[in-house]
């Protein structure tokens, strides 16, 4: 009978022998194997013979014909090997063929860890995470040992052992950011279609830390001013540490200003979404020593980042913690971070009298519950800086009064006012 592949002739037990004694005719014809079922070998009318198979998917009811290919390339016994495997699951409604097919193809797309990071960075952090360095830095120390592996085959106890190597260095605090970071990629994994499973879920957390309550007094403002005035410091650091206690501001932000960003005909800084955590523009009054720090700046830099290292890169506010941290033995005062300041500066303005709404107006921080926070996210277009400057002159007439020792305030003006 014809199905497709030439004349099917009778049935034959075949053998290497027979196979190599049959010849070609004027159509191709197919010789079928007793010995297993839907095998056969096809002759073409130049001579060439390869194995034939035809079967049929139970589930289906659909018979499928494949070649195994060629008797040369493909004994006799790994084709019945073969056409045995097809058909028993084609019995049990299975397409063997398809399903490995689809295998490849899965195999084919699998990433591999040093892949995935690749990957991550580039669709998810750089460009859009302003900790972009240090994410990129964490992932390839901590994963370095599995660069190679397919990610999908990765298990939490491999994530595991390569975190409690970093914690057993007595660094839990690093282990647990590592841990944190390597979650977050392979949640955007998961959430992606690129991995079945997040290996980092249940890893229990090795130092979840303790969040900062550090709020410098202003009898320690005075010394740390006198210090950051001296030649011991960097006149970067000097600049951004001080500008920060006068705004309130990330030092990231500070670290970053532009002179573009100056305008200095009404002396506001404006603060782009761009390097805005919350993705907000804000507006932030120049007054008293502020804007004098801010011209001493101007007059040395007339274009791009006010602070700019002796490679031309801006500072970052990594920079400025390194900085601090390398001098830890030598500060006037205990031991304080960047962020410190910041929350030193809103205490001091709450313990002044003013209101939470105005506050978080100056150092750029969203008050107020989700219904607040939704209405000024959307709707609310002001930036407060009529209301904002007369918060700031008290504010730099009071540090002024701690730098000078002199401690005591007029609140009361404030509040009255």
């Amino acid at each position: 009978m014809g199905i497709g592949s030439g004349l099917t002739k009778h049935k034959l037990l075949l053998t290497q022998k027979t196979v190599e004694s049959l010849r070609p005719a004027a159509d191709p014809y197919r010789v079928a194997d007793q010995r297993c079922t839907g095998l056969a070998v096809r002759v073409a009318t130049n001579g060439i013979k390869t194995w034939d198979l035809a079967f049929r998917i139970s589930s289906t009811k659909l018979t499928k014909r494949l070649s195994l290919g060629r008797v040369t390339d493909v004994s006799l016994e790994a084709a019945r090997r073969r056409a045995n495997e097809l058909t028993s699951a084609g019995r049990a409604g299975r397409d063997l063929v398809q399903e490995e097919r689809q295998a490849k193809e899965a195999s084919e797309n699998r990433l591999t860890i040093g892949q995935l990071v690749e990957t991550y960075l580039r669709r998810r952090v750089d460009g859009r995470l302003r900790t972009a360095r240090e994410i990129r830095y964490r992932l390839n120390r901590t994963l370095a040992g599995l660069m190679g592996r397919f990610a999908d085959e990765v298990r939490r106890r491999d994530i595991r052992q390569l975190l409690d190597k970093v914690a057993d260095q007595g660094t839990e605090r690093e282990a647990e950011k590592r841990r944190q970071t390597v979650g977050a990629m392979f949640r955007w994994a998961v959430s992606q279609d690129m991995v079945e499973i997040d290996p980092t879920a249940g890893l229990t957390a090795y130092d979840p830390g303790t969040p900062s309550d550090r709020v410098l007094s202003f009898e320690e403002i005075g010394p740390l001013w006198t210090w950051l005035l001296s030649p011991l410091v960097s006149q970067h650091v000097s600049c951004i540490l001080r500008l920060q206690l006068l705004t309130g501001a990330r030092c990231g932000e500070v670290s970053g200003i532009r002179v573009e960003e100056i305008d200095q005909e009404n002396w506001i800084w404006t603060l782009p979404a761009t390097r805005s955590k919350n993705k907000r523009a804000r507006s932030t009054p120049l007054v008293g020593e502020c804007r004098a720090i801010i011209e001493s700046c101007l007059a040395e830099v007339s274009r791009g980042p006010l602070f700019a290292t002796e490679l031309g890169t801006v500072v970052k506010s990594v920079n400025v913690g390194q900085y601090l941290w390398y001098r830890k033995e030598q500060l006037p005062i205990a031991k304080f971070t960047t962020h410190d300041l910041r929350r030193t500066v809103a205490t001091a303005l709450v313990e002044m009298g003013i209101s939470l709404e105005i506050v978080a107006a100056v150092i750029g921080h969203e008050a107020g519950g989700r219904n607040t926070r939704t209405l000024v996210r959307h709707y609310i277009r002001t930036d407060l800086v009529g209301r904002k400057k007369p918060v700031l002159e008290l504010w730099d007439k009071k540090l002024l009064d701690a730098v000078a020792g002199r401690t005591e305030s007029n609140v009361l003006m404030l509040r009255r006012g």
